[in-house]
């Protein structure tokens, strides 16, 4: 039977269909062709910002030219004996023994540690990680020596055995079981830290034993308890250092290296509190503070529960750097690092800055040639609002579809960073007069069409300024302060 209406139900429903239409013909989107987004920052700082963001090595170059460019000020190397100690360096296993080193430091063959450092095989630091003529030419003195003049904190990894579960020799040795073993492990541990810092001057002072030692393919062969048997004496053999030839040197012992996830830190936090200072683990999780929050509930109550934390590892090792979403969410992470409270992150190193050059391994920010992939510039401008401890401030938003903060350096130069991950465009009114009232910024766009480059100027009018956000892009304003 066909449907009826009746008069007063027809002219409700086009009443109804008139005023949606004025409302959305009315709208700002259907106005401006965008949403609008107001941003309002208090002048209470919230914290700072995260003090050291840098990245992992790879093995295909070394330049700081790079480095100084994307603006990191940290690095973290793959240490340890495959790289260090190929073969055993006085070709006496367990010899000498560790009181022997402690009585006399000259017993070990520094003949050895000196040609690997400087004249590596191949011409390679990199040697034993890929083909000659795939990785870069130079030795492990460059790299040091570099980061010392450069300012740029390295953080070095002291590992038995590797990924490739090399060198051969070190097997026997992975777990330590004998006293020949324990030998052999201290040894390492002390010559490596005594000839980057005693022998030579490169102001290494921040260390990892081991690499995700609960993930079985990075080259651990123990159990948990072996593990933490390993730190100890590691943290004797460096203490050893330190105390007996810089004894007005800081240093720090990162832990425990895991992979992102795990529960291992609950029992590092129980069993070996005192063995490492720096709470350090990886975080591959497209959003880092769920984990992150987790570690630091897990720190409480135990003598870590002020430590820093550090994110060893984080990014993506299986997805393109020149993916978009991928580098967006980089900033995103930058920012919740940089959120007070449990999300706080102190340190981190994004995996990794160059390509591990062969197949099926990890692409990093950068390829060959020199190729800058769009999380290079995502970080980058990311790094140019957040590293370095700066005062943050985080906006009352009208959208929660706007990441944003604004930071303080020591200059009183004002930052202001938005990432948008949605498809559409959102115009931003934003109110920083709590933080500067005056002067003109300086906008850089990160997106598809410009990578973190400048695209004009905008003023402040009484602490105001409006401002676009493209659709799945980033965009970062300086204010020169006057003062």
């Amino acid at each position: 039977m066909p449907a009826t209406f009746s008069k007063t139900a027809l002219l409700n429903f086009t009443i109804a269909l008139l005023i949606t239409l004025c409302l959305e013909l009315l709208s700002p989107r259907a106005i401006f062709g965008q949403n609008i987004v107001t941003l309002k920052f208090a002048n209470t700082p919230a914290g700072i910002s995260t003090r050291y963001i840098g990245a992992v090595e790879g093995n295909i170059n070394f330049d700081i030219k790079d480095l100084q460019d994307l603006g990191i000020n940290t690095y973290r190397i793959y240490g340890g004996m495959s790289r260090w100690e190929p073969e055993d360096d006085d070709g006496k296993y367990g010899w000498p023994e560790i009181s022997q080193i402690k009585a006399n430091p000259n017993i070990i063959n520094w003949a050895h540690w000196d040609k690997i450092m400087t004249d590596p095989p191949s011409g390679s630091d990199y040697w034993w990680s890929g083909e000659l003529g795939t990785v870069w030419e130079g030795n492990a003195r460059t790299i040091f020596n570099t980061l010392k003049q450069a300012n740029i904190r390295p953080v070095v990894s002291i590992r038995n055995v590797d990924s490739s579960w090399n060198p051969s020799w070190a097997l026997q040795l992975n777990p330590p079981r004998t006293e020949a073993d324990w030998n052999e492990w201290w040894e390492h541990v002390f010559a490596t830290v005594y000839w980057l810092n005693v022998r030579n001057d490169y102001r290494v002072d921040d260390w990892e034993v081991h690499n995700e030692p609960d993930n079985r393919l990075q080259g651990w062969g123990g159990t948990r308890a072996d593990y933490f048997a390993m730190v100890k004496v590691a943290k004797d053999a460096i203490d050893f250092v330190y105390k007996t030839y810089l004894p007005d040197r800081a240093y720090r012992i990162h832990g425990p290296k895991t992979v992102g996830g795990s529960n291992w830190p609950v029992y590092a936090f129980r069993e070996i509190p005192n063995y490492f200072d720096t709470v350090n683990f990886h975080n591959y999780d497209a959003d880092i503070s769920n984990y992150t929050r987790k570690v630091r509930a897990w720190m409480q109550g135990t003598a870590l529960a002020q430590a820093q934390v550090w994110m060893g590892e984080w990014g993506s090792y299986t997805v393109s750097y020149n993916n978009l979403s991928l580098a967006l969410s980089l900033i995103e992470n930058l920012i919740r690092g940089s959120q007070p409270g449990d999300n706080y992150i102190y340190g981190s190193h994004i995996f990794c800055l160059y390509d591990w050059g062969g197949p099926g391994l990890a692409e990093g920010l950068l390829g060959r040639g020199g190729e800058r992939r769009a999380g290079y510039y995502a970080l980058r401008m990311g790094i140019r609002v957040l590293q370095g401890g700066r005062s943050t401030f985080f906006p009352a938003a009208s959208s929660p579809n706007l990441m944003a903060v604004a930071t303080v350096d020591a200059s009183k130069n004002v930052y202001l960073l938005a990432v948008n991950s949605q498809a559409e465009s959102y115009t931003v009114n934003a109110d920083i007069s709590a933080l500067i009232t005056t002067g003109k910024g300086t906008m850089r766009e990160f997106s598809s069409r410009v990578m973190d480059r400048a695209i004009g100027n905008l003023n402040l009018n009484g602490g105001n300024v409006a401002f676009t956000v493209p659709g799945n892009s980033a965009v970062a304003i300086e204010f020169k302060s006057k003062d």
